[in-house]
């Protein structure tokens, strides 16, 4: 997979006013002082993971118009975004990605991406409900596009503040939406939190896309009384561009 395809199976799940970056291959850094002290030690495999990852957060950084700084880690192990930024990581076997935006357009920002292999069944019979599973039956890698949809979630989560608002995989409900079939299936997907019903509650928005043996996906918390965000960031993943006005519109790392 070229860096151009990486890039554009991100690009197919985020909102027009995120930035992300995407890599196939691992790079040694460069990390800044702090970032290279929480990889110290770790095995050549996390290290790979870990510093391509920051790579990616600091190309997506400054796709967003933010200048490079140190991501650090947080308590939870999400990334650490400098001030007005948020955003997430993620990594799975020859895929890493980041992607960031801006706290006015979202209260939270999570990606993932996986495999499509099958799931354990450990896993599966955990984190996974029986009328999930079978809402997804025809799409492909239906049961990893619901665990990786609740990892965004969960991801997206935790910018909302403290471990209360990081519910349990378990707890997270995915309805699916799906707009094509077939290789390159891509779609949409709502998220449930047992609280976080009703009125002014947050609204969890969520974007998939399945492609090259992945399940990329996305999902954005918005206030239920402004609807989605709406600035735009022209060639939000790629070559930097000025966000327009407003209009109408973790795994550890």
């Amino acid at each position: 997979m070229r860096a151009e395809t990486a890039d554009a199976l991100l690009r197919a799940v985020l909102p027009p006013w995120a930035a992300g970056a995407a890599r196939v291959d691992d790079v040694p850094g460069p990390l800044f002082a702090g970032e290279r002290v929480l990889c110290a030690g770790c095995g050549p495999r996390r290290e790979g993971e870990f510093a391509t990852g920051r790579w990616c957060a600091h190309r997506a950084l400054a796709r967003l118009g933010v200048a490079p700084v140190e991501v650090g880690r947080g308590a939870r192990g999400e990334p650490l975004w400098p001030p007005g930024i948020l955003g997430s990581i993620s990594h799975c076997t020859g895929f890493r990605a980041a992607a960031v935006c801006r706290s006015r357009d979202a209260l939270g920002l999570g990606i993932d991406v996986e495999s499509d292999a099958p799931l354990p069944a450990r896993v599966r019979s955990r984190l996974i409900r029986a009328e999930e599973a079978m809402r997804v039956r025809l799409e492909p890698a239906g049961e990893r596009l619901l665990f990786s949809a609740k990892e965004a979630v969960y991801k997206a989560c935790s910018a909302l503040g403290g471990d209360a608002a990081t519910p349990p995989l378990a707890d997270i409900r995915i309805e699916v939406a799906p707009k094509d079939h077939g290789p390159g299936a891509r779609g949409r997907f709502a998220a449930r939190l047992p609280d976080a019903t009703g009125p002014g509650r947050p609204v969890f928005e969520g974007r998939w896309h399945h492609s090259h043996g992945l399940v990329v996906t996305s999902c954005v918390i918005v206030r239920a009384d402004t609807g989605e965000p709406t600035t735009r960031l022209a060639h939000a993943v790629g070559t930097p561009g000025p966000p327009q006005t407003r209009s109408a519109w973790d795994s550890s790392t």
